[in-house]
């Protein structure tokens, strides 16, 4: 007697639903599936070609103040520890690979501590340490966190089934109420657990789709316990591991496609995550799992393709869920926020020094070597801090109209970016940033990567950052935060007023004389 609970599993019918919900919902739709895509990989959650660039390792490593000797310490210092001896001679090449591909990729953590050449030769097994703590917490840490974003973008992909248009701000739906933390905790068990069934190999694959689903029942329902989501999930794949497999193989050609400039990003990526909600709400039917967790009544209709098809307007498919918009206090997606001088203030110093650590990072990721940016002594940049108080002041009354507000803050940054590169060229004849090797600029001076990251770092300036600083100062009170400007602004003066005396910061790695720049273009490109 055939199961009562089992359904059809047609992959006709989820390829074809997946082709109408990415292609078939109108344009506007697309566009917004393609900027979430675009979204999650501009800032390396996800990855994808069109948006990857080429890291190159750093071969060269006398490049900079990067000693080769330090490199060549460690590495033997490493060979010569009983773990590494104890590693089989087949597999002994694999791990000094590996141990050369760390020191040379975070060697400007080596070039830090090689400063002080006597700590280097007493401590080179605490150097080595060090790096193995950091690249512990930077790429399995980050990564953790990094996955708890998908949760989000699962959410967002996940609504774009049951309606025409979703908005993307669903994608931060699951982390209210104070679920970030909880939603870290959970699906850093899960990735834990994976990663560990995958050392099996054999389990590793079937731990990797009976737990396939962890990340949209977390998008769900974000109060959802690791123990309750990795249940739910082997119920749900339960006899049906293997035709999820067959699926994704019919889409084999993806991969190869991606290869393709922009297709990733086009078709490629929102296929398959488009795909991964699909089988998610596929599975979600069976009427024999545990359907105490399954909260969005919404998720039970039938995909928004089908209804139509079967007749309905879209008038009629106006689904209500039961997550809310992430909310910050005293503040809407949709309604223009009101601000004080004291509140201007502090965006300015918050930007400026954010700018600063985010250029200083990447010039010791990059070169190896601590530079401290910018024209000016102090920790800040005032670029930063000037393109991020222009964005909230100007453009916070384009609350209501995202796409007006994105266009906006990349002509207004593109501007302020260009004529403050323009202006210290004139009246100093230097620069202090160059894009001519950045495809898409213009002389130099602004790029379109540039100024899109602007233009995301101004969503987050006016929907996020701009009302959580000015909770901030309310918080701190209107005494404590005149005081606290107060004091900022005498020490940016104070700042100031010593470039004007002896002039603006040009250490090693800051500001090149526009010669130097005519240079670097002519045989340098």
């Amino acid at each position: 007697m055939e199961n009562e609970n089992a359904f059809k599993w047609s992959i006709l019918d989820i390829r074809r639903r997946v082709r109408r919900t990415v292609y078939t919902k109108g344009i506007k739709s697309y566009i917004v599936l393609i900027l979430m895509v675009f979204i999650f990989s501009f800032v390396g959650i996800i990855k994808t070609n069109a948006a990857t660039e080429i890291h190159r390792l750093d071969m060269k490593i006398g490049v900079g103040s990067v000693s080769k000797d330090d490199i060549f310490a460690i590495l033997d210092y490493v060979e010569d520890t009983r773990i590494f001896k104890a590693i089989p001679d087949a597999l002994s090449e694999i791990a000094e690979a590996i141990v050369w591909t760390t020191l040379t990729t975070y060697s400007w953590i080596i070039n830090l501590f090689s400063r002080n050449d006597t700590y280097m030769e007493r401590n080179i097994g605490e150097v080595f340490g060090f790096i193995v703590i950091f690249v512990f917490i930077y790429k399995g840490v980050g990564s953790f966190i990094k996955k708890t974003f998908l949760v989000g973008f699962a959410r967002a992909n996940m609504e774009n089934r049951f309606q025409k248009n979703v908005q993307i701000r669903r994608m931060f739906a699951p982390y209210g109420n104070k679920k970030f933390f909880h939603i870290i905790g959970v699906m850093c068990k899960y990735l834990l657990v994976v990663f560990l069934w995958h050392l099996t190999i054999v389990g590793g694959i079937i731990k990797y789709f009976q737990y396939y689903f962890v990340p949209y029942l977390l998008a769900e329902n974000p109060d959802i316990t690791w123990k309750e989501a990795r249940d739910i999930s082997r119920q749900m794949t339960k006899g049906y591991k293997w035709k999820m497999f067959v699926t994704l193989l019919t889409y084999f050609y993806l991969p190869l496609l991606s290869q393709l400039p922009f297709a990733d990003l086009l078709i490629s990526l929102p296929v398959n995550y488009t795909l991964d909600a699909e089988m998610y709400f596929q599975l979600r039917q069976r009427k024999d799992i545990d359907r105490s967790k399954f909260i969005e009544k919404a998720f039970d209709n039938a995909a928004y393709v089908d209804r139509i098809k079967e007749g309905e307007t879209e008038e009629d498919i106006q689904p209500e869920y039961v997550l809310p918009n992430l909310q910050i206090r005293n503040s809407s997606f949709d309604e223009t926020d009101k601000y004080v001088i004291t509140d201007f203030i502090a965006m300015f110093f918050v930007f400026c020094f954010v700018g600063w650590a985010w250029e200083v990072g990447l010039h010791i990721v990059r070169d190896h070597t601590f530079v401290n940016r910018g024209f000016m002594y102090g920790p800040w940049l005032p670029i930063y801090g000037c393109g991020g108080v222009f964005i909230i002041a100007i453009l916070n009354r384009f609350k209501n109209n995202k796409p007006k507000l994105f266009v906006s803050a990349m002509l207004l940054c593109g501007v302020l970016e260009y004529f403050t590169s323009f202006a210290l060229e004139y009246f100093k004849n230097m620069s202090y940033w160059d894009y001519h090797k950045m495809k898409v600029n213009l002389n130099g001076r602004v790029c379109l990567a540039g100024l899109i990251a602007f233009a995301l770092g101004g969503f987050l300036g006016v929907y996020i950052l701009g009302p959580l600083i000015r909770n901030f100062m309310e918080k701190l009170g209107k005494k404590k935060a005149i005081i606290l400007c107060s004091v900022l602004v005498v020490l940016f003066i104070a700042d100031a007023v010593i470039c004007a005396a002896v002039g603006p910061n040009t250490g090693k790695g800051i500001g090149k004389t526009y010669s130097m720049i005519i240079y670097d273009v002519l045989y340098n490109s």
